[in-house]
């Protein structure tokens, strides 16, 4: 265990040789050099794995025969190596040189002991022609973040701000999936084992895509783990949805408008996964009228615009005895009171 590297950074791929190489040119300029690249592929056909191994052949591959989900690919990861912390990265991530070092100078600190998961201040990406330079990055804000709000809608903190706003390290809900790292005791930590899966799933696989980091980054705080916002990490991110600084109801309709029924499928159905796996009883009673609204809200707007997403209800009904047993391994392993987790919730 000693001789491993300190960090892995893990990529999962799939057809995702359009921006990959400015992600893995910034990974490897890092001054922090306690590291492994691994890159668990789901069956890409673009050729990100022939310039993978051409280009920087001390990266780890691990090629799946179809697509397993952004999820189950993680998990894979997550067994294969065993470093003493995770880096999850996506593949429109351009990272400072000093991002690493300076998010392992915090997170190897005393006062972040009982710390799990940390991110750093991200930014957005604006490839021009597909090319990222100097000049696709902005001071625009991308996530510093998770928010969970009293509706329990999920959003990136700070999202569509000037980055000046964010100086100062906070605690925070949880970390984005597009680039978080987490110690390795508190993935650990966070295996949920059911008759369904003796294995365990780290990231829940029923989600397939999106949200499951969500998913992690409640269950962490769940069983007693914070999550920290680095400031001065500073990375860059191509977001391809459309931006999560709209609040209103009607920039969330053109939000949606602008996704993949793929994506709009997922990302409803995984939401409500979300609330089943893991609300508190005495906080759902607590802000039922805000979720109930929203919710309602919600559901109008696929009866009327999405008919074909109502099918993620009955998909829900069929996974409900997995989705349950997960619940009732959380309940039992949840540490923190309902009260402390009232206070992560935005008002």
């Amino acid at each position: 265990m000693s001789n491993l590297p300190k960090v892995t950074i893990q990529l999962v791929t799939w057809n995702s040789l359009k921006y990959l190489p400015f992600t893995l040119e910034s990974i490897f300029a890092q001054t922090y050099r306690d590291f492994q690249v691994l890159v668990i592929d789901n069956n890409s056909h673009d050729g990100t794995i022939d310039y993978i191994r051409k280009n920087y052949p001390e990266v780890a591959v691990f090629q799946n025969k179809k697509n397993l989900g952004f999820a189950k690919a993680n998990n894979q990861g997550i067994r294969l190596l065993h470093s003493a912390y995770v880096l999850f990265c996506n593949t429109d991530i351009v990272l400072e040189k000093n991002w690493l070092e300076l998010m392992m100078q915090n997170i190897e600190s005393d006062k972040y002991k009982d710390v799990g998961s940390f991110c750093g201040k991200l930014l957005k990406l604006k490839p021009i022609d597909n090319e990222i330079d100097q000049t696709s990055k902005t001071n625009i804000i991308d996530s510093c973040g998770l928010v969970i709000t009293r509706s329990r809608r999920i959003t990136e903190l700070g999202a569509g701000e000037e980055s000046e706003k964010f100086n100062t390290n906070r605690e925070i809900f949880g970390c984005s999936g597009a680039l978080a790292i987490y110690k390795r005791e508190t993935l650990d930590d966070c295996l949920i084992k059911t008759k369904f899966n003796s294995n365990g799933e780290y990231f829940d696989e029923d989600f397939f895509v999106y949200k499951e980091d969500v998913d992690l980054a409640w269950r962490s705080r769940l069983f007693g783990w914070k999550s920290m916002l680095i400031v001065e990490a500073v990375a860059y991110h191509v977001r391809s949805a459309a931006g999560s600084e709209h609040t209103g109801l009607m920039d969330i309709i053109k939000n949606r408008k602008k996704q993949s029924f793929f994506a709009r499928y997922y990302s409803y159905r995984n939401h409500l996964l979300l609330l089943l796996k893991n609300e508190m009883s005495k906080n759902f009673l607590n802000d039922f009228w805000q979720i109930k609204c929203f919710e309602i809200k919600k559901a109008v707007y696929v009866l009327m615009f999405e008919i074909r997403s109502v099918q993620a209800w009955w998909e829900i009904l069929k996974m409900l005895p997995r989705i349950l047993a997960k619940r009732k391994e959380i309940i039992r392993k949840t540490k923190i009171s309902y009260q402390d987790m009232a206070k992560l919730i935005q008002k």
